[in-house]
């Protein structure tokens, strides 16, 4: 059944904002449950590597302080916390953030899933959309201010670059390029967008010019993005520890290497063909050095951090790469 986009678009939004709604007011959060106050929120991401995700803090504490001219009754939304300093209208600026972006990555999915080289019949996008936005949710018992919005900026790189690829325009390689320079204050996981553009420019045009020139300038993009910050605070740590002993060793954290994996899987099954099975195998190899930090210093059973991959290889395994040009 062909159903109008203003209506996919209306129920992709609608549902984004449903299940938010309900994994934040639904559910007893035990994982994030000491950030929900003020000043430790401050302790810890104004510290380390946390520091340099500026304008992820800055969405965040700016809703707080919006709330806080208004007067609300907390109790009307039935919250409880294990942590007893823990504030209402920190959970609420919270929920609010990430909400606002994932309602804007679902709106940004329907988008992409419209263009023509987007190869799946409605029901196809339909669940697609629902299998994304559900993703994303679940990995949210893990509250952080930047996730949800990362994620929006990759799918909105990953739009844009459908129409770079079409036509190679000058222009709209420097919207990718402030696009990844904004996503790289917000996540240093907007490296993922180059593993992207490389991906679509290397399959379609190989190692012509017309490929390498614009991964160098995104690579120079966020460089600048990276160290910029970096020379700012004088300091140029990259990671808060070695955690990979602890990676490969302990029970939940197999978890999160089973999650990925299945959903590598997951990914590989909706492909379309063997060239879509290609790109997202390609993809992972470009995305390497992330997945190594990762394993290095991030901890696996925060599934989150492997919903970047899999929301851009959901999209490789229907995308005709081969047909731009």
């Amino acid at each position: 059944m062909k159903i109008p986009l203003f209506f996919r678009l209306s129920f992709a939004v609608l549902l984004a904002f449903t299940v938010s709604t309900f994994v934040y007011f639904g559910f007893v959060n035990s994982y994030s449950s000491t950030i929900f106050n003020h000043q430790n929120f401050q302790e810890q991401f104004q510290s380390g590597i946390y520091q340099y995700r500026i304008l992820s803090s800055y969405f965040l504490l700016w809703i707080y302080d919006f709330l806080g001219t208004f007067e609300f009754d907390y109790q009307i939304f039935k919250l409880k916390f294990l942590d007893k300093s823990a504030e209402p209208r920190l959970f609420l600026a919270f929920y609010i953030l990430n909400t606002f972006f994932l309602a804007l990555s679902a709106f940004f999915l329907v988008l992409i899933m419209e263009t023509k080289n987007f190869i799946a019949t409605n029901s196809e996008k339909i669940l697609i959309t629902v299998v994304a936005i559900f993703t994303i949710a679940f990995s949210q018992f893990v509250i952080v201010p930047y996730d949800v919005a990362s994620c929006f900026l990759l799918l909105l790189f990953y739009y844009f670059l459908l129409k770079y690829v079409k036509k190679l325009d000058f222009s709209t390689l420097i919207i990718l390029g402030i696009i990844l320079l904004i996503s790289t204050l917000i996540r240093e996981s907007s490296a993922l967008s180059i593993s992207l553009a490389a991906t679509a420019l290397f399959t379609q045009l190989k190692m012509k010019k017309e490929a390498v020139l614009p991964v160098i300038f995104l690579v120079f993009i966020f460089l600048v993005a990276y160290l910029g910050i970096r020379f700012y605070y004088h300091d140029f740590s990259t990671t808060d520890g070695n955690l990979l002993a602890q990676n490969l060793s302990q029970p939940k954290n197999f978890l999160g290497i089973i999650f990925w994996i299945m959903f590598l899987s997951l990914s590989l099954f909706l492909a379309k063909d063997k060239k879509a099975v290609r790109a997202i195998l390609v993809f992972h190899a470009l995305s390497l050095p992330y997945v190594y930090v990762c394993f290095y210093s991030g901890i696996l059973y925060e599934i989150r951090l492997y919903v970047p991959i899999f929301l851009t290889s959901l999209l490789l395994a229907r995308t005709e790469l081969g047909k731009f040009r």
